[in-house]
């Protein structure tokens, strides 16, 4: 904001306040000495219409008591001109950061001539690392995630969501070949389930990975809850072509409103340490705060 504008708003106030108190005590000897030096000051900034030129001469027959008649024209030195007067009052240091902005808020009419003014509290600045909450109205439900994870909706509900934490780079050293090892956080929903029954469903899910995949179960629970909801979990590992561990899972299962809610977090074996592992604690938090909008009908 112009300097100079601030302070020709600073003058105006105080011009303000000094013609009340000339209006209110307008025959007192005192106040008549100040009244024409204020208007004259006025009268610099703020020209009469269709005069812009001011006579700064000074009647040489002002009266001893410095009252001046209302004909004559007012000039101290130079430093009565309307630029020398605010220059005088930030070389004083009148002048402060709360009072600027208060004259601000003035000019943009958010305050008023006699109005206390607070300073606004500064807005805190926002966490870099906190959560944030992804939430689908079409599948109806809502997960946390770090910020550092990317989110990638599916085409159908199964999956909904992919969330990937950040890859981990390997290169070899003998070749060229570079890899990408990445953790993901998978939702889906199965919406016509063969049974709405989860014992018996989460049965029937661990028997057809056994055969299909061969797995390796390292854990199985006893019921947990999502959503706060009865839920199943399972942790195993998968193996390649020749028998080597491959890829480790953990998957939780609950049903809601008739559908089967399927939570898959999974990452490469052979870097469990550095990817699996060292992600599992954000993906353990962000099925535990996984919550499912509940369909509610009229009884």
């Amino acid at each position: 904001m112009d300097k100079f504008k601030v302070l020709v708003v600073l003058l105006a106030i105080s011009v303000a306040g000094n013609i009340y108190f000339i209006l209110t005590f307008g025959d007192n000897q005192v106040s008549n000495g100040v009244s024409n030096p204020l208007v004259y000051a006025y009268h610099q900034a703020f020209h009469p219409s269709g005069n812009t030129s001011v006579n700064t001469t000074r009647d040489e027959n002002a009266t001893p008591d410095g009252n001046i008649t209302p004909d004559e024209d007012f000039s101290q030195n130079e430093s009565s001109t309307i630029m020398e007067l605010l220059l005088q009052l930030e070389k004083e240091g009148a002048l402060n950061e709360s009072l600027l902005m208060m004259l601000i808020d003035m000019e943009e009419g958010n305050m008023s001539v006699g109005e206390e003014y607070v300073t606004p509290e500064p807005e805190p600045t926002p966490d870099p690392n906190a959560w944030k909450t992804y939430t689908t109205t079409k599948w109806r439900f809502s997960i946390p995630y770090p910020p550092s994870w990317e989110v990638k909706e599916g085409p159908s509900s199964n999956p909904a969501v992919t969330f990937s934490a950040p890859p981990e780079i390997e290169c070899s050293a003998e070749t060229t070949e570079c890899y990408h090892y990445t953790a993901s956080l998978v939702v889906s929903i199965d919406q016509n389930p063969s049974t709405t029954v989860l014992e018996e469903y989460f049965n029937k899910k661990v028997s057809a990975l056994q055969k299909s995949l061969g797995i390796t179960a390292t854990s199985k629970s006893a019921p947990t809850t999502i959503s706060g909801n009865k839920a199943y979990w399972i942790e195993y590992y998968t193996r390649d072509s020749r028998g080597n561990p491959l890829k480790r899972y953990m998957q939780y299962f609950t049903i809601l409103d008739k559908k089967v809610y399927i939570l898959t977090y999974s990452g490469p074996y052979s870097t469990a340490e550095n990817v699996y592992s060292y992600y599992k604690p954000d993906a353990q938090k962000m099925i535990d705060c996984f919550i499912v909008d509940r369909e509610y009908k009229i009884a």
